[in-house]
């Protein structure tokens, strides 16, 4: 199932606690893919937050694997003012929370201040690694394309503690990206960790906050988005990562963290 038939699941008529289908084929280890899981929370919330306020930040928790069938997600509002909306979603499973998610949403303001981001790295695209479409690699991969131009493969016992390159969603189904997309878009990348490995290990997203810089996304899912990641530290079996998206002009659509557990 594509991404954009698992989201049609959405429309401005559900309840505020829905039944829905978490999606088979998207698995990440005994769990669907923390991007898809992410996505279906934020879908559900979407549609009670009115027009003019962009989504600012998302933090989400891993709280329990979520796993393909049914499921259950709650929205509710916490705060709504003249300007800021804070909002939050959960999905429950089997009768346990699997994902806590925590959105803010900004009307923009006048500033006097305005400070450009970097725009997106130049790497050599003759140097590119891309990951396997079968074999031992999560079935979630499948979905995306991927050109590794910056960092080396998982497992490949890589110097580096950065991981960079394009990606994009396979197949032919172009539609407009939103927000929805670029949450899938980001986490779809494997945790830099494993690429310091010389051996498979299992890792996995414990909390994950997302940062939306661009709101206009002149552009589709099957278009190459950039993106970069790099360890900021490492102990004690668990690392936290910093990570920037580039729309397919290379201006900046959103800045990410994530302190993910490594069991190696």
């Amino acid at each position: 199932m594509h991404f954009y038939q698992v989201i049609q699941q959405f429309n401005a008529e559900n309840s505020d606690e829905h039944g829905i289908d978490v999606p088979p084929h998207w698995g990440q280890g005994r769990a669907v893919f923390g991007g898809m899981a992410a996505a279906l929370a934020m879908a559900h919330l979407l549609h009670v937050i009115p027009a003019g306020m962009p989504l600012r930040s998302v933090s989400v928790s891993f709280v329990a694997p979520l796993n393909a069938g049914a499921a259950t997600v709650r929205r509710r509002i916490l705060r709504q003012g003249k300007s800021v909306i804070q909002a939050q979603a959960e999905i429950e499973q089997d009768g346990q929370i699997a994902l806590v998610l925590l959105a803010s949403f900004g009307a923009p303001r006048q500033s006097q201040h305005q400070l450009v981001a970097d725009t997106a790295p130049q790497w050599q695209t003759e140097k590119v690694h891309t990951l396997p479409k079968q074999g031992q690699v999560p079935e979630f991969t499948t979905h995306f394309d991927y050109r590794i131009s910056h960092g080396q493969l998982p497992f490949s016992a890589s110097p580096l503690r950065q991981l960079g390159g394009d990606i994009r969603m396979a197949g032919s189904e172009s539609s407009q990206a939103g927000i929805l997309e670029l949450l899938a878009l980001v986490d779809a990348w494997p945790p830099v960790s494993l690429t310091l490995l010389n051996q498979p290990a299992p890792a996995s997203s414990l909390t994950w906050t997302i940062e939306f810089i661009a709101h206009d996304l002149p552009f589709t899912n099957t278009d190459w988005w950039r993106y970069l990641a790099e360890i900021e530290f490492g102990a004690e079996g668990y690392h936290h990562i910093s990570a920037k998206l580039w729309q397919p002009d290379g201006k900046l659509a959103a800045i990410s963290r994530q302190t993910v557990t490594v069991f190696a």
